[in-house]
């Protein structure tokens, strides 16, 4: 039985304690996240170095202890001296060395596991926080982008040279309690070298720090749960005389990373368990094997060195940046193909000249697809913007407008909401003139339009603001473009619309940020002692209403009044119209009546007494024509009786039925 190797355990310690200084000056040179994770892993790694080699001790004593106890035995000696039991002090130094110090660095790798997750999980959440509010907040200033790639490269690459060939040695060797201070040493490399890509795309995007935090967060927390499931399942693993226990401070996750071409080996075993035959040895496995790492790196340095081409497309322009140098006064990229540095060495910001873009002047109101706005018409007391809460908090939401009096010289609400959309372009020429000078030019094309309008606001009140029309719109436009045109953005304003204005839907307290003391009643309670409790928007939609409903009332009163004077024309028209077709019928009858007694006036003038009685018969034959009549006793002697019955009830044509009376007839 060999030696262990504890020359290379003492240069794994020395190696990870330069691994910690190297993350502890990342530290406190640097603000970035990443750097204290790193410090947190380098730790870990620091103590299983430790642990290493202190183990590595005490099994070399028990090694010398053997050979030592072989020595004696072999001798006569030596045979009576350990007749009667053997002692093995540095034996039983290893046993409790391994049944309690080894569980107590599991525990000690575990605080500093579990203190590095919590720390750095509330350094990431505030690192996310601060990047979201402001997406150009420098995390890492350009001395400290220099001297933290100096220092990880250099940490890197020595850690990267000595973990290679400890985890060969420990692998080809079989050195098992060298192996997990090699992997962790090697592991180290690989974070360093983690943190030099992230300080490199820092040049490109600042942000990148958050992210690579998080994942190395997310990392720290599943070697902290593999290391607490460990020491569980070492407490219900069964104990054997002679087998092997298992090393507490090696962990499997550190070996997939640090030594990915393990899965092979184990791969290799369960297909030769599956096929039957020795997969293992076979010359496309052993080539994938040896190569898989070249044929990835091969692959990865085809994809970075692609990133020299860049397509510029037809509706675009390009600016390239060298991120080394700073140069902003390259040449614009025109559509088609060009070449540049690999990322993140050089980088392209495209353009969209002569698009129309737009924004939002106040508050965006949400989609005309929502159902709130389908269902019902927009009222002043409702609150339709979009992230109402921040807008309220932070003041985005209200604009001042000038004060003024009503007809009864009444002071009206100079806090107005709005939502007043604007439309630009960048024309092709003013991109390099104007556009491009300017770090932040959509912050600043903002902030001029915010400006403007708020100064057109306080210049107007709220019922001149609210009766805006086109013209109004046209002026605020002017007043923008002329601010843009002084501030060289070269910007060319399309739009601005102006129809957005509406009075708060807050009450005056809750304006300025103070809790209404009247919010808890019911509503219309105590309203006419405290005025604060009604939102500006229902108090003005109040005076408008009652505006709306004295110009309804008069206009009903107006319409009945015409309704009543062309009713009163009608029936007057039609009085009149009545009067004229009974004086037209009554000169009609006359004139007729005058006709016939001139065609009866001879007859008259013949003999007046035969006139009268035949006027008389005529006439008294027209009245009883449709009476029934009874003649009796028609004789030389006897005057001519006649019966007429006037009270019968049925006309003539119901009684006289033809053929009823056929046999009277008969």
């Amino acid at each position: 039985m060999n030696h262990h190797n504890t020359k290379g355990a003492i240069y794994n310690v020395l190696i990870s304690g330069l691994a910690v200084l190297g993350a502890i000056a990342l530290s406190v040179f640097t603000s970035a996240v990443t750097a204290k994770a790193l410090l947190f892993f380098v730790a870990v790694s620091m103590l299983v170095a430790l642990v290493s080699w202190i183990h590595m001790l005490l099994a070399n004593n028990e090694l010398n202890e053997q050979f030592e106890l072989e020595e004696l035995q072999s001798t006569r000696e030596g045979e009576g001296l350990f007749a009667d039991g053997e002692v093995l002090p540095r034996k039983r130094s290893r046993e409790q060395f391994e049944k309690y110090g080894l569980p107590i660095m599991a525990i000690l790798m575990l605080v500093v596991q579990i203190l590095g997750l919590v720390l750095l999980a509330f350094a990431t959440k505030e690192q996310f926080a601060r990047v979201s509010e402001d997406s150009n907040a420098v995390i890492i200033t350009s001395d400290q982008q220099i001297l933290a790639l100096i220092i990880t490269a250099l940490v890197g690459l020595i850690l990267f040279i000595r973990g290679q060939f400890a985890a060969n040695y420990s692998r080809i060797e079989k050195a098992r309690l060298l192996q997990p201070a090699s992997d962790s040493v090697l592991f180290g490399a690989y974070l360093f070298i983690t943190m030099a890509a992230m300080v490199a795309i820092s040049y490109w995007d600042q942000r990148v720090d958050a992210y690579v935090s998080l994942g190395l967060t997310i990392l720290l927390g599943l070697m902290a749960l593999e290391n607490l499931l460990g020491m569980i399942f070492e407490i219900y693993r069964p104990r054997m005389p002679d087998h092997r226990k298992r090393l507490l401070y090696q962990s499997r996750l550190v070996g997939l990373i640090a030594k990915p071409e393990n899965v092979f080996t184990t791969a290799g075993e369960v297909l030769n368990y599956q096929f039957g035959f020795k997969v293992s040895e076979t010359w496309g496995y052993r080539f994938l094997r040896e190569r898989l790492g070249v044929l990835i790196g091969i692959q990865v340095l085809l994809l970075w060195i692609s990133t020299t081409v860049v397509v510029v497309q037809p509706s675009e322009v390009g600016l390239k940046t060298n991120v080394l140098t700073a140069d902003k006064q390259a040449d614009i990229l025109e559509p088609g193909f060009h070449l540049k540095l690999p990322w993140p060495f050089a980088s392209v910001d495209r353009y969209y000249p002569n698009q129309i873009h737009s924004f939002i002047v106040g508050s965006e109101e949400p989609d005309m697809e929502d159902a709130f706005l389908g269902s019902r018409p927009k009222l002043w007391q409702d609150r339709p913007w979009k992230d109402y809460e921040a807008n309220r908090l932070s003041g985005r939401l209200y604009f001042m407008a000038r004060r003024s009096n009503d007809n009864n010289d009444t002071v009206l609400p100079n806090i107005v909401e709005a939502s007043i959309p604007l439309q630009y372009r960048v024309p092709r020429e003013k991109l390099r003139s104007g556009w491009l000078n300017f770090k932040n030019p959509e912050a600043l094309l903002q902030h001029v339009a915010y400006r403007e309008v708020s100064a057109y606001f306080l210049e107007n009140n709220l019922e001149t603001l609210m009766r805006a029309n086109n013209s109004d719109s046209q002026k605020v436009k002017d007043r923008i473009q002329t601010a843009l045109a002084k501030a060289g953005l070269g910007v060319e304003v399309l739009f601005v619309g102006l129809k957005g204005v509406r009075p708060p839907a807050e009450t005056p307290l809750s304006i300025k940020g103070e809790r209404d003391p009247e919010e808890n009643e019911a509503p219309g309670q105590n309203t006419q002692d405290n005025l604060s409790s009604v939102s500006v928007g229902e108090a003005i939609e109040t005076v408008h209403a009652k505006r709306v409903l004295g110009k309804v009332d008069e206009k009903v009163a107006r319409n009945s009044e015409e309704v009543a004077i062309y009713a009163g024309e009608r029936r007057r028209d039609h009085h009149l119209r009545r009067k004229e077709d009974a004086n037209a019928t009554a000169t009609s009858q006359a004139d007729g009546k005058k006709r016939e007694l001139q065609r009866e006036l001879p007859l008259y003038k013949v003999s007046s007494k035969i006139y009268r009685e035949w006027r008389y018969l005529h006439a008294f034959s027209e009245v009883v024509g449709q009476s029934r009549k009874f003649i009796i006793a028609v004789g030389p002697d006897v005057e001519v009786q006649i019966d007429l019955d006037l009270q019968e009830s049925l006309s003539k044509k119901m009684y006289e039925i033809p053929g009823a009376n056929r046999e009277n007839e008969q």
